[in-house]
């Protein structure tokens, strides 16, 4: 770094966190990080400059035709940060969260932020995966099934659907103290399903001082399960649910509506 007055490095890996619950989430995945810093009597990096590098990884990887746009946005360590979104059956994902990075995390590194500065990006790689051959569920890279993962053969691959099976459907609903995060609800509900859940959505919450309290809020979320590979029974996603009750009422101490 002293040397040449700049680094830069790519690492990939599995990340681990607690997210969303739909077809563009899952709570592990795997990610390409990159991260450039040099000087500023090198270079002044410009939030421009970042997203003409990763104008270059998109159109390397999709064509040069793929269309994709910026969108600000936040992240701890970067300031500031944008994610770079690609058009995708009729809507946009997000591919990468990036930004430049933040004169703390420098300090922290134990540079100085008035003499160094520098990008630094996160592609996931099953949103690039996604896009590029045409999968329209992130669970799909999970499946075991060989009618699904003897089609992809080399990067280029394109996926078909091999089988749809019917959704089913349970509501949840519960009240319970305001001060309680919902944060690791979605994590209560996946313990109790694997892959068999394709969403779970907040369709209501409310107060009602009269009959709850002040203190308190009821909230309904719908989960919605599928299977890859069969068509689920009644029993076995009423059991599933029980247990996802039983998991709320003790840790959330709710009482069930």
């Amino acid at each position: 770094m002293e040397k040449e007055g700049e680094v830069g490095e790519l690492s990939t890996g599995i990340v681990f966190r607690k997210d969303e619950i739909d077809r563009k989430h899952l709570p592990a995945f795997h990610q390409i990080d990159g991260l450039y810093v040099c000087r500023r009597d090198k270079k002044v990096i410009t939030i421009d400059d970042l997203k003409e590098v990763e104008t270059d990884i998109a159109k390397s990887i999709f064509g040069k035709d793929i269309e994709f746009r910026f969108l600000v946005d936040s992240f701890p360590f970067t300031d500031p940060s944008v994610q770079m979104e690609i058009k995708f059956n009729q809507g946009w994902l997000e591919v990468v969260g990036s930004g430049l990075v933040h004169k703390q995390v420098l300090k922290n590194l134990n540079l100085d932020p008035e003499v160094y500065n520098g990008w630094a990006f996160g592609f996931g790689i099953e949103r690039l995966a996604m896009v590029k051959m045409g999968i329209p569920d992130i669970r799909i890279f999970w499946s075991e099934d060989s009618r699904i993962t003897s089609q992809f053969k080399d990067i280029n691959s394109k996926y078909k659907e091999v089988s749809k099976y019917p959704t089913t459907s349970r509501d949840i609903s519960f009240i319970i103290d305001k001060n309680i995060s919902l944060n690791n609800y979605y994590e209560i509900i996946r313990d109790f399903a694997d892959d068999l859940i394709e969403e779970v959505k907040l369709i209501d919450e409310y107060e009602d001082e009269k009959k709850f309290s002040k203190n308190k809020k009821s909230y309904t979320f719908r989960i919605i399960y599928r299977s890859f590979e069969r068509t689920l029974i009644n029993e076995e996603i009423n059991k599933i649910q029980e247990k996802i009750r039983e998991k709320t009422q003790k840790d959330l101490n709710a009482v069930l509506r």
